[in-house]
């Protein structure tokens, strides 16, 4: 007897293929185009996304399908939730604390279309992609397997990103950055079957990013990587069971 998940699609390295295809061609093709037009609009480097984030709006929202992905999923901010994602928050005020606060030469403007942009397309689509939609097609696989194969691919596309002039550290820091990230949210997703808190702290986590002054150490990096590790290794001891059994939901 076929599982919900083996019933929810059929060919899920298919679809792994066809969401990395339309990252590079979207947000690639995004990027040409503001760089050929010459846009300097705060919001214009993210012009890649809105098709996809139109098509994943009407996707979940066609037939109900944004339950299946976990949208908005079932957030009860219970105390236990508070707790498991309360790493999340610690982030985000360590980010601030690195970056020194607010870049003062942004205007008010920019700062308001750059937290719109990350939430509402960067956060909203790369969520809904890897930790919704990749992450819900592999469960059948094994909780395990579904949360390192969608970490790979959101750590492989981040790569990609920053194969630019950049020194190998930050490379390579980014590279594991964008994997660990990637293992917490999607432990924290199979966990509590929502992905609305992730999309809330991605799009805060690049606004801060993007918003910020650069850091002169690598020290607070470091600090966040070693934070993910211990807390990913927290809760998956503490959610085997609960993991385990959302591998037949």
């Amino acid at each position: 007897m076929k599982t919900n998940n083996e019933q929810l699609v059929k060919r899920p390295y298919l679809i792994l293929l066809l969401i990395e295809l339309a990252l590079i061609v979207f947000i690639a093709g995004g990027s040409a185009y503001v760089q050929i037009a010459g846009l300097e609009h705060p919001a214009a480097p993210f012009i890649g996304f809105i098709p996809i984030a139109l098509f994943l709006a009407f996707f979940f929202a066609s037939k109900k399908r944004g339950q299946q992905f976990f949208l908005p999923g079932s957030l009860k901010l219970t105390p236990r939730q508070w707790l498991d994602f309360s790493p999340l928050l610690i982030i985000l005020v360590l980010l601030l604390i690195a970056n020194h606060g607010f870049d003062s030469e942004l205007s008010a403007s920019s700062i308001v279309y750059l937290l719109v942009t990350q939430l509402f397309l960067v956060g909203f689509v790369e969520e809904s992609l890897f930790r919704g939609i990749m992450l819900r097609i592999f469960l059948h696989k094994g909780a395990g397997f579904a949360i390192l194969i969608s970490s790979f691919f959101f750590g492989v596309t981040h790569a990609l990103q920053a194969l630019g002039g950049q020194s190998a550290e930050d490379t390579i820091l980014q590279i594991v950055y964008a994997f660990l990230i990637g293992l917490l949210l999607a432990t924290l997703t199979v966990k509590h079957r929502t992905i609305l808190p992730g999309i809330i702290f991605h799009g805060l986590h690049n606004f801060l990013n993007f918003t910020g002054n650069a850091p002169s150490t690598h020290l607070y990096d470091y600090l966040i990587l070693a934070l993910l590790a211990i807390t990913v290794i927290l809760l998956q001891l503490s959610g085997r069971n609960k993991t385990a059994a959302a591998v037949g939901v």
